[in-house]
């Protein structure tokens, strides 16, 4: 049996009534939002659930609780259902067994309206000028440049409140003293909308709701001539249109290379400033850490082995290109013994897109799987060479002026797919285009030469990194909250 939509003009019709939402998830957190907004929070008594297995005790502050725990409130109150259309369907069937006020649903339509109304209403709130949101690859968790801004305010003990965004609240690598936000979620919405800044590695969420007043900052994900990105990629009348307005909304871009400013520039259609500030991320390679030891005590690598990363980029995944991330590691790790005189362990993380190889393949036995360790750059500092292919996390560790190897067997293909800045030739790593090959280039190193090559590449990108980009950041972000 159907039940009526509770439009959103009828909610204020609710303020005499007990309530019960029926639903602790999306669409029960945003009504509960809206409910809040109009005053009406301390009327919902609990939120109620078909089953308590896998919900928490408490949501947005409210129990929870199953249908044979609330009989015999149900009588005296209003049950809203937020749920799917499927599932609004077999619980108001079900509650037909039960003596109610009233039974009412709100579906997808309604809760986009009351998300529309959410926003208008936490636009209206102040800016608080204290207050950071920050935020990588989408909500993936704590990493990347974001990271590393984070630390050093707090390790500043700025006076400024930290907000993380996580796409799911699984994630739990955010710190205690930074609060952790889902995206999406109705705390997103007011959180990200009464910010003074916004800090991200890639497209600002909400760029079409920024308020006067915000500051966004964009500090990208990757630097030097490598792959195509963005504009240069995506050519089409729609994407230009999209880049345009999202990296439009961003006041400033920061860059670890001269040459990638041009890119923004170019690329992404940004006109605004960019900072030639570094790379926060890469400020761990300048000073002393003891990170390396921290990734060998937890994947249990002696201190007498070296550590070789091998961390490719993605691929579409047709066909059989599964095959590009299957290198014979027992020959190659016999060429670096031979090489280098010492014995080697072979850690491998591949890019998140190709989590799903891991999950599915179960590669290289003999390796150590760091796939899912969060933070590349810690595991940069630990690893004494890296074998990549095309990503520009060598450009990071080379940093270090540490050996870099390049294993590409698709090299045209992925030219033609997606192509780069500066042909593969110019690039200063040892380039391998087979097994063999690569065994020969790693045979055959030659560390002066290499050193010589590599400083001249970082010279004429113009690289910016010299250990101080949080430094300089942090210094902006002051500045700005300030104002």
């Amino acid at each position: 049996m159907d039940c009526r939509i509770l439009n959103i003009e009828d909610i204020d019709n609710l303020k005499d009534n007990k309530l019960i939402i029926y639903g602790a998830g999306k669409y029960g957190s945003f009504l509960y939002s809206f409910l809040e907004e109009k005053n009406l929070a301390e009327s919902v008594i609990c939120f109620a659930v078909t089953d308590n297995a896998g919900n928490a005790d408490t949501f947005c502050g409210k129990p929870v609780k199953c249908l044979d725990q609330i009989t015999e409130r149900l009588k005296d109150c209003v049950v809203i259902l937020a749920l799917g259309e499927k599932a609004s369907a077999e619980v108001s069937e079900n509650l037909q067994n039960y003596t109610t006020k009233d039974i009412c649903r709100v579906n997808g339509q309604v809760v986009e309206e009351i998300i529309k109304k959410l926003i208008t209403a936490y636009k209206k709130l102040p800016l608080q000028q204290n207050k950071i949101i920050l935020s990588s690859y989408d909500g993936m968790g704590y990493r990347c440049n974001s990271k590393y801004i984070a630390e050093k305010l707090l390790e500043e003990e700025a006076p400024v409140e930290l907000i993380w965004l996580v796409s799911d609240d699984s994630i739990c690598d955010v710190p205690d003293t930074i609060k952790k936000v889902v995206i999406s979620s109705p705390a997103f919405y007011k959180e990200v909308l009464t910010a003074k800044v916004y800090i991200t590695n890639t497209v600002h969420f909400l760029y079409e709701h920024k308020r006067e007043g915000q500051f966004f900052i964009n500090t990208w994900h990757g630097y030097g001539p490598f792959k195509l990105a963005e504009g240069d990629v995506n050519k089409d009348t729609a994407s230009k249109e999209r880049y345009t307005k999202s990296n439009g909304a961003s006041d400033l871009f920061l860059t670890a290379s001269s040459f990638y400013g041009q890119i923004y520039r170019r690329s992404f259609y940004y006109q605004g400033e960019v900072a030639e500030y570094g790379a926060p991320r890469n400020d761990v390679f300048f000073r002393k850490n003891d990170l390396g030891e921290k990734i060998r005590k937890l994947y249990r690598i002696p201190q007498e082995k070296g550590i070789v990363l091998y961390a490719p980029t993605y691929r579409s995944m047709t066909g059989d290109d599964f095959k590009k991330y299957n290198p014979d590691w027992e020959h190659i790790l016999a060429s670096f013994r031979e090489r280098f005189g010492k014995e080697y362990v072979v850690v491998y993380k591949l890019h998140h897109y190709m989590q799903k190889l891991v999950l599915e393949k179960g590669l290289y036995e003999q390796a150590v799987e760091a796939t899912f360790y969060p933070d590349m750059q810690e595991l940069l500092v630990a690893a004494d060479i890296v074998i990549t292919d095309y990503s520009s996390l060598m450009w990071d560790f080379s940093l270090q002026r540490r050996p870099v190897f390049l294993y590409h067997n698709d090299e045209e293909q992925y030219t033609n797919d997606r192509g780069f800045y500066a042909p593969v030739s110019e690039w200063p790593y040892p380039k391998a285009h087979s097994e063999e090959e690569l065994i020969g280039q790693i045979r055959c190193f030659d560390e002066e030469k290499y050193i010589t090559e590599l400083n001249a590449f970082l010279e004429k990108y113009g690289s910016c990194d010299d250990g101080h980009a949080s430094e300089r950041v942090v210094k902006r972000i002051l500045d700005v909250i300030a104002v």
